[in-house]
């Protein structure tokens, strides 16, 4: 089995919650403690030993990340290739991910969503990859959110699974359904999916399939979700690492000046993998 070299970032979105911040530019453009948020992915990446990164982004905010990839890629020498791929119309995540289809091949790839950065020892993107490499099925990352809140995410519910290779890196699930924002009394538990996946070269296959039957092409038509619930539908194993480390939410004013303080004290002790 080929290792993981390839990853997705869908940065398409608007940023509406980030205003005034994103007025100007796009939202994984904002600078947190002095750096892009873009970058902080692409150093995870680097030290992850991925070596070909597809931005995905939005047709106005298309300038800015070519002047990014201009100006910034030669501080991320380990990643050969950055290649930028519009989404026309705001149709999911999953449509996203399939605007790089074409880059992709037949081995499984990473996916990560630049606002939800985590601070670990070891870069979380290379434990989801680990994990893939162990398991050899897909992977999602997860963490623990208050009940009060899980109507704001993707919602697994799960059984915990006991495996000392991996404990390090946080606890094992093994994924038995999965809901897309779910109201509280719906919701299986509170694990929620947090910005970043192992998906493989069927789930393409499947999610391109779904585009091509999509009777609605309304805003967030094909989400990243989907496939995986066909994956589970079709009686096959899907993972779910909760991992150890802390999540910073800057999908928000709020959350993103709140990641900006823990960074600057992150930075100031020398900590690595951020």
């Amino acid at each position: 089995m080929a290792p993981i070299t390839k990853l997705v970032l869908p940065v398409a979105g608007l940023g509406k919650r980030l205003r005034p911040l994103t007025n100007r530019k796009p939202k994984a453009l904002v600078h947190l403690a002095d750096e892009p948020l873009l970058s902080y992915m692409l150093h995870e990446a680097s030290a992850s030993g991925i070596t070909e990164v597809s931005i995905v982004a939005s047709p106005q905010h298309e300038r800015h990340f070519r002047r990014y990839i201009k100006n910034y890629a030669k501080g991320f020498p380990t990643i050969k290739n950055i290649h930028l791929r519009i989404q026309r119309r705001p149709l999911g995540d999953g449509h996203a991910v399939l605007q790089a289809h074409d880059l992709l091949g037949n081995d499984a790839v990473a996916v990560r969503f630049p606002d939800d950065l985590v601070l670990a020892r070891k870069p979380i993107l290379k434990s989801l990859m680990d994990f893939y490499s162990t398991h050899r099925a897909p992977v999602l990352l997860l963490e623990r959110v208050p009940k009060r809140f899980v109507s704001r995410y993707g919602i697994a519910g799960a059984v915990a699974v006991r495996n000392r290779s991996v404990a390090k890196a946080g606890r094992r699930h093994l994924i038995k359904m999965l809901v897309e924002k779910p109201p509280i009394y719906e919701a299986p538990s509170n694990l929620a999916i947090v910005g970043g996946y192992i998906i493989t070269p069927r789930m393409l296959r499947g999610l391109a399939r779904k585009f091509r039957t999509l009777k609605n092409y309304g805003n967030d038509a094909l989400r990243l979700i989907v496939a995986f619930q066909s994956e589970l539908a079709a009686g096959r194993k899907v993972y779910g690492l909760e991992f150890s480390g802390r999540r910073l939410d800057c999908g928000t004013l709020e959350g993103f000046y709140r990641a900006d303080k823990i960074v600057r004290e992150y930075k100031l002790k020398n900590e690595k993998n951020i």
